[in-house]
């Protein structure tokens, strides 16, 4: 999927069905969000029979979680015809995967808007403490630092490290 697309889709996503939070934004989709000790599995999501299901690790940090939830969401919104038996992750940010770097790009489209981002780089100049600001992993902010140069800005960033969340 292109980055327009993606942009689209989690401006559709964010119109039809906004919570205060992801979870409950997710919820409002129609998907189940379920949070259940996955061990060394950060999260995976299920489409069956006619059912989304997004299962979140409930041992990980809250930003942890809410990113997680992003992007097995992301996975609901994009890839749902390859869900089936579901999708299971231990690591996040893998850039040599399509559908992962897809789901990647909605969680951040998603979790950080436009305004948020643009505002807290007036105060900082550096992504780790826009990140910390931000409550998100720098990971998630290069990708919507991405997909911001995409929209016509242009701020300078590092490679995606594939190996975030192992």
């Amino acid at each position: 999927m292109i980055l327009d697309g993606i942009i689209e889709k989690a401006e559709e996503v964010r119109a039809d069905f906004a919570g205060r939070n992801i979870y409950q934004t997710a919820e409002n989709s129609g998907a189940k969000v379920w949070f259940r000790p996955l061990g060394g599995l950060k999260g995976f999501y299920v489409f069956e029979n006619g059912k989304r299901y997004i299962v979140v690790n409930n041992q990980l940090d809250e930003m942890t979680r809410r990113v997680v939830c992003a992007h097995e969401f992301g996975h609901d919104m994009l890839h749902r015809e390859l869900a089936v038996g579901g999708i299971r992750e231990s690591t996040m940010f893998l850039e040599n995967n399509k559908t992962e770097r897809e789901a990647n790009l909605f969680a951040a489209e998603l979790l950080l808007t436009d305004k948020a981002v643009l505002s807290e780089l007036q105060y900082v100049s550096d992504p780790d403490t826009a990140a910390f600001e931000l409550n998100v992993p720098v990971e998630l902010l290069e990708y919507k630092l991405e997909l911001l140069n995409h929209k016509g800005y242009n701020f300078n960033f590092t490679a995606v490290q594939s190996d975030f969340l192992k």
